[in-house]
């Protein structure tokens, strides 16, 4: 994207969102146009299920026309509504119970192969829903230790120490030792 086209999209994006904020329901739809591809990919590393998937969208842009208000500019739109969507995706883990396996989330994996896929899910699960967020934020999504501590509002030495530990955890599974 050139310099010209990312500045008219960010004004497009401003407007959009001042509208939100004056109770404009287009403007809602089309800011969610803009961003819904962000927000279906980053849910759908938490969530195998297509249905769960559209739940936490939907989850997080009914939060983002909740508390848009609360949104101060002070970083890129796109940051924060990460973030919501990320805490929608963890507040769902976290309902979850890692041990029973027909409610556990199918969690991507960086693989194609069905039987290392099911281990490696089946590796993840064991972990807390921090730790299991952490790795797929580092590895599934690429992230660096600084965007997720940006991001999430943690701090960088969190971030460390959740992804120090569950890559711990993860390699004494992996050696059949107990977690």
């Amino acid at each position: 994207m050139d310099v010209e086209s990312a500045i008219g999209s960010e004004s497009e994006e401003a407007r959009l969102i001042a509208a939100c904020r004056q109770g404009d329901p287009d403007a809602f739809a089309d800011l969610i146009r803009l961003h819904e591809r962000r927000v279906f990919r980053l849910a759908g590393r938490f969530f195998r299920q297509p249905d769960q998937i559209e739940e936490v969208a939907q989850e997080t842009f009914l939060t983002v026309w909740t508390k848009l208000h609360t949104y101060r500019a002070e970083a890129p739109f796109e940051h924060w509504l990460t973030r919501v969507c990320l805490n929608c995706c963890y507040a769902r883990l976290r309902k979850e119970r890692p041990a029973d396996e027909l409610a556990a989330e199918r969690l991507a994996a960086p693989t194609s192969d069905p039987d290392a896929r099911l281990e490696v899910e089946g590796l993840l699960r064991t972990l807390a829903p921090e730790d299991r967020f952490v790795l797929l934020l580092l590895y599934g999504e690429g992230w660096s230790v600084n965007e997720i501590a940006e991001r999430l509002g943690w701090s960088r030495p969190k971030v460390k120490v959740r992804a120090h530990r569950a890559r711990k955890k993860l390699r004494r599974l992996l050696e059949g030792a107990p977690a």
